[in-house]
C-alpha cells in the first residue's frame, strides 16, 4: 500500500500556493481511486486544455479522466518547480504513464508544465503543455518509427 502524502504546513502559504500543494498530492498517483480529491480542486465552470482536448466544465473534465483511466495501468507526476503570484500557478512536471498498448507496456516519461488560474481557492482554468508525440505518437509501432525518422531529419 502506497503511503498517503501529507500536506506540508500551510503557515505562510497563499491560497494559490496551498492549492498547488493539493494539486501535487492529488496528481502524484492519479487514477479512478482519487477522482474525488481531483474533483475538489476545480470550479464547476473549469476550462481544461491539453494538446489533444479542450474541455468545459467539471463534469466533462471528470468524464475525460474516467475515460483515460479505462486502459491506463498507471499515471503519476513528479513536480519540479512551482511558481505562483497569488492567483496564478505555473508548475513543471514529469508524467510517468503505463499503457499496455504503448511502448510494449513500459513506462513512458513525458516532460511538461501546467498553467493554472485560481478563483476562491479552486482552479477555473487548467492548461497543460507537453509534447503529444513524446506521450503517444512515438510509442505506436509504425507511427513511432515515422516520427523518429522525421525528428532525425529535422535535427540535421
Amino acid at each position: 500500500m502506497t503511503p498517503v502524502p501529507e500536506l506540508r504546513s500551510t503557515d505562510g502559504l497563499t491560497s494559490a500556493e496551498y492549492l498547488a500543494e493539493r494539486v501535487k498530492m492529488a496528481y502524484q498517483n492519479l487514477g479512478r481511486s482519487n477522482l474525488d480529491e481531483v474533483e475538489s480542486l476545480y470550479t464547476d465552470d473549469v476550462y481544461f486544455e491539453d494538446p489533444a482536448h479542450g474541455i468545459q466544465g467539471k463534469t466533462a473534465l471528470l468524464d475525460y479522466f474516467q475515460t483515460l483511466f479505462v486502459n491506463l495501468d498507471t499515471c503519476s507526476f513528479k513536480f519540479h518547480q512551482t511558481l505562483s503570484d497569488g492567483s496564478n500557478i505555473f508548475m513543471s512536471w514529469t508524467m510517468f504513464l503505463v499503457h499496455p498498448k504503448l511502448s510494449g507496456g513500459e513506462t513512458i516519461r513525458v516532460e511538461g508544465a501546467s498553467y493554472l488560474k485560481t478563483r476562491n481557492g479552486r482552479i477555473y482554468y487548467h492548461r497543460d503543455y507537453f509534447d503529444m508525440g513524446a506521450m503517444l505518437y512515438e510509442h505506436i509501432p509504425l507511427l513511432g518509427r515515422i516520427v523518429h525518422s522525421i525528428k532525425q531529419r529535422l535535427a540535421r
